[in-house]
């Protein structure tokens, strides 16, 4: 191994089995992200909630689209969702991999196109990963569909045009981001690690213990920008690649690790995690991946020869249960076997003592014997008799089930790979996308502080001729995370609205109570999730105030379809405190601004001003001083 260090090495080779890991991150991620957003289907993703299907499509560029345009009704949008979590399942196990990934890629584009005011960076890398996935052979390790290859590659090493773009697509986000981190914030001063962690709408769990050090905060900082630019230079040397790429690697995850612990920003730093876990070299998956010494006993697995479902179930058990000295044949091919299979109308499996095991008790046995799942046998036995009867249920549709898996889980002599045309298409692409990401940097010189001796003015032109394409598959990309600095202003938002019969409320709270004038202790007393963040903070600014009153109507048919009488809203205000961080050792300012003014039944009794009189009137001292009202 220690001599792989001494050699030149491919940097864009990938390890089929860190391909693996890839594949069924990117599986379990999209899971995740659907059962976050599932809560909130109603509000995101129908016409009754905060972005109507007509609001949508105003929303976006020409060349977008989305399958949840198709309807507004929310049986649309949770049947899409279903079956996107269907086809997400299927990619993590590997089922008809690469018709998985493209539905995948189809679904969650629809997703994101259907509400983009939700959408943050790492929304962007997971359609991205998902996107290269179609082009690569990630099911041909740990899948299923890999346990029906009857010649399967002996070498895990892939090298393709696919696995170039997927580098460089990881990498990228990495070394666009510092050369986009140019405010006197990252280069100068140092504070951006400062400025990030007093932002409380992302902060949390360890940022408040440690983010007045301001020395350490500096020094981090500088660390932060180099490790961006330098880490995916160092991935990239060949000389001495397993040491180099390793220690990159590890850099960058150890980076994402401290977001996790310290910031709240959703499923990003997982998603980057697992981008960088894909790029692992092979002798650091031999370490961790490595064959297990147990193999499990020698056992013997016969199944009928008519039967190719109860075939693909024996190779599926051997695979999935890591019983590599598990032997397979077709029972009528054995005088001794056949007959005992035709008696008793049930697969055969031999033990270590040569025992003939049947029905449940061969499926415990053959359970048990494996390495790595044997203590799900014990379950298994609790069946008992009731066992006996799921196999026979089983045995007497296996007919049916081999027409189902003939169409899902087909034979093949070798897991097939994309074509010449399919590496060119993704060549051309990963070209193209490298050429756009280059284009998105405005200032070449200085950068971080350095001459480089480009004239200033100095523009990379993008690709206008793909724009197109990137946009209409959502492939275009600014990895602008905390640049060109972190943002200052922080704050909070306040929605007083007042009830038929005169009393003022929170008319974004879940039950009757009065508008709160403090800051919010934590994220959660302020956001459902991060979606709520993302969605309620981009209201925030000027470029989507046309979309405040969607809000607003939101809020008073969500109130009002569950209240009736004197506690129906009637008209509600929207504010923003804005609280802006200070360099260090001065006070924050905070500052109310009001985003929108909303009747649920008629505006033009806004002119009166009935929520601010309101205020006036039964808010308190604290909540007028909080809104400026005066």
């Amino acid at each position: 191994m220690w001599a792989q260090h001494r050699l030149l090495s491919n940097p864009f080779a990938l390890d089929l089995r860190a391909l693996a890991l890839l594949r069924i991150g990117v599986g379990l991620l999209l899971l995740s992200d659907l059962a976050i957003r599932a809560p909130d289907l109603v509000v995101w993703l129908t016409d009754s909630g905060v972005l109507s299907r007509e609001r949508s499509m105003d929303y976006s560029s020409p060349w977008r689209w989305s399958i949840y345009w198709l309807n507004g009704s929310a049986l649309w949008a949770g049947t899409v969702m279903v079956l996107a979590a269907l086809v997400a399942v299927m990619l993590t196990l590997g089922v008809r991999t690469r018709i998985a990934s493209i539905a995948s890629f189809i679904l969650l584009l629809s997703l994101h196109n259907r509400n983009p005011m939700l959408l943050q960076g790492g929304d962007n890398l997971l359609l991205l990963l998902l996107f290269w996935g179609c082009f690569l052979s990630w099911g041909e390790r740990a899948s299923i569909d890999s346990a029906m290859v009857q010649k399967p590659r002996s070498s895990d090493y892939y090298f393709s045009a696919s696995s170039v773009a997927l580098v460089l697509q990881v990498l990228s986000v990495y070394f666009f981001s510092a050369l986009l981190k140019t405010g006197d914030e990252w280069v100068k001063d140092g504070t951006a690690i400062y400025y990030a962690m007093h932002n409380d709408q992302f902060a949390f769990a360890l940022a408040p213990f440690w983010r007045e050090w301001h020395g350490f905060t500096q020094l981090l900082t500088h660390y932060v920008w180099w490790l961006e630019l330098l880490a995916p230079i160092l991935a990239l040397v060949p000389l001495w690649f397993v040491g180099f790429r390793t220690l990159a690697l590890l850099a960058l995850i150890a980076l994402e690790i401290g977001f996790i612990f310290n910031l709240r920003i959703g499923l990003f730093p997982y998603i980057s995690i697992i981008s960088l876990c894909a790029l692992l070299p092979s002798a650091v998956m031999d370490a961790l991946w490595g064959a297990s010494k147990r193999s499990g006993p020698a056992i013997q697995m016969y199944f009928d020869k008519d039967c190719s479902f109860c075939e693909k179930t024996c190779y599926l058990l051997r695979y999935i249960l890591g019983l590599s000295r598990a032997e397979i044949s077709a029972a009528q091919d054995d005088k001794t076997i056949g007959p005992v299979l035709e008696r008793e109308n049930s697969w055969v499996v031999i033990d270590e003592q040569g025992r003939q095991r049947l029905r449940w008790d061969a499926l415990v046995y053959v359970v048990q014997s494996s390495p790595r799942f044997g203590w799900i046998s014990r379950l298994l036995r609790g069946c008992g008799g009731f066992g006996d009867r799921i196999y026979n249920w089983i045995g007497a549709q296996r007919y049916g089930f081999g027409r189902i898996t003939a169409i899902c889980l087909p034979w093949r002599n070798q897991y097939p790979r994309i074509g010449i045309l399919g590496s060119i298409c993704a060549g051309v692409i990963a070209a193209l996308l490298f050429w756009q990401n280059i284009s998105s940097i405005k200032q070449w010189n200085p950068i971080h502080g350095v001459d480089t001796g480009i004239a200033a003015d100095y523009r990379v032109p993008a690709p206008e001729f793909f724009a197109p394409w990137y946009r209409g598959l959502r492939l275009d990309q600014h990895w602008a995370m905390f640049a060109p600095w972190p943002q200052k202003n922080d704050g909070w938002f306040i929605a007083p609205g007042i009830l038929a019969d005169g009393r003022l409320i929170a008319a974004d709270a879940e039950i009757l109570q009065a508008p709160v004038a403090e800051r919010p202790n934590s994220f959660a007393g302020q956001f459902k999730n991060y979606r709520w963040r993302k969605y309620l903070s981009r209201l925030w600014l000027k470029r989507y105030s046309k979309y405040r009153a969607d809000y607003g109507a939101w809020i008073c048919r969500d109130w009002n379809n569950h209240r009736s009488g004197p506690d129906q809203l009637q008209a509600l205000d929207f504010y923003y405190i804005k609280s802006r961080t200070q360099p260090p050792g001065q006070k924050t300012i905070e500052k109310p601004y009001r985003l929108m003014r909303y009747h649920c039944f008629d505006k033009s009794l806004l002119q009166s001003e009935p929520v601010r009189l309101a205020v006036k009137k039964l808010g308190g001292r604290k909540l007028i001083e909080a809104l400026g009202v005066d």
